[in-house]
């Protein structure tokens, strides 16, 4: 069959939508090609893309992760009505041919999907847009797109928006010309209009217990050991229980007792580590940075480590006193 199918473009004016819903065509110009004389039906439907995150939306933060996003086309014919009486066989086969092909109008073509976060959002996207294809009616795309997010280390614990915004063209209306019903010929002209549609999606950030230094106290001398206090904070939103630090000092620092146990620390509670330490004869008057790590047990019984922390501890000079009465 010997088909010359004519693509004439609507260039659409968008009105602003609410989350979840598409934005419509308010105004458009009709192609002067496009002879609505000889149109037969008006149909109505268009597409309607759905999105929901494939898996767990609760994530810890200081991670990066992937959202795998599923696109499903929920879109439907609503139907149509005579615009036009057709006259004769050509027209007859027309019309029904018009009317066949306008189901179409319900699938989506050329996706393009986009993942924002609101401004000054503790999640930052990482991943640019992507081209998703075609989602025939009732059906999912290919594939779950994929976008990374980063949670900050610092983000609180609760729900937080996603913005996907998706493009795409439909198939707006049909145009049938010389048809030709003893030959079952025909041409057509494809008008296409194109749809903004907007979804919010919502992912979790979880409650867990977090950590800051708060301060230390105590010096370290060249060549000596001496007592070094650590107090900690819990910063996050959930009890800390069996809480111990370790502590991980590295040379010219050494220690024999790199353990402290802190107990149950509730959030924003404080808790206080000693560790003996000591600093080499050779070590430079500085201060250092000494890795720690706080090892506990979750609500939910399981045994977690928090980030790397570091602590200052200062080297000094050993001086006249500290030679004659460091013993003390």
């Amino acid at each position: 069959m010997n088909k010359i199918i004519t693509f004439l473009f609507l260039l659409v004016v968008m009105i602003s939508g609410a989350a979840g819903a598409y934005d419509t065509p308010a105004t458009y110009y009709v192609p002067q090609s496009f002879d609505f004389a000889k149109n037969y039906y008006n149909s109505y439907g268009s597409p309607d893309i759905n999105a929901t995150i494939v898996g767990d939306n609760e994530f810890e933060r200081g991670k990066i992760v992937t959202l795998n996003i599923d696109l499903m086309n929920r879109g439907k014919f609503l139907g149509f009505e005579s615009d036009r009486t057709p006259s004769g066989a050509d027209e007859i086969y027309a019309a029904q041919t018009e009317v066949k092909l306008e189901g179409k109008m319900v699938d989506a073509t050329g996706i393009v999907a986009s993942l924002s976060a609101e401004p000054g959002s503790s999640i930052e996207v990482k991943s640019t847009s992507q081209q998703v294809g075609s989602i025939r009616s009732g059906q999912n795309a290919l594939a779950p797109i994929k976008f990374d997010i980063k949670i900050d280390k610092k983000a609180k614990a609760g729900e937080y928006n996603l913005y996907l915004n998706l493009t795409y063209d439909y198939q707006k209306n049909v145009q049938i010309i010389d048809a030709n019903a003893t030959q079952q010929t025909y041409d057509a002209n494809y008008w296409y209009g194109m749809i903004a549609q907007n979804q919010t999606l919502k992912v979790k950030v979880k409650k867990q217990a977090d950590f800051e230094i708060v301060k230390t106290n105590g010096s370290l001398y060249q060549g000596r050991e001496d007592i070094i206090e650590i107090e900690f904070k819990n910063t996050g939103e959930d009890v800390a229980k069996d809480v111990k630090a370790v502590i991980n000092p590295a040379d010219p620092l050494s220690t024999t007792d790199d353990k402290a146990f802190l107990g149950t620390m509730e959030p924003g509670s404080t808790a206080t580590a000693r560790f003996k330490i000591k600093a080499d004869s050779k070590s430079l008057t500085k201060t250092y940075a000494v890795d720690i790590v706080l090892r506990y047990e979750t609500p939910a019984g399981d045994i977690t480590y928090s980030s790397t922390l570091q602590a200052p501890v200062e080297v000094k000079e050993l001086g006249l006193f500290q030679r004659l009465f460091g013993w003390i």
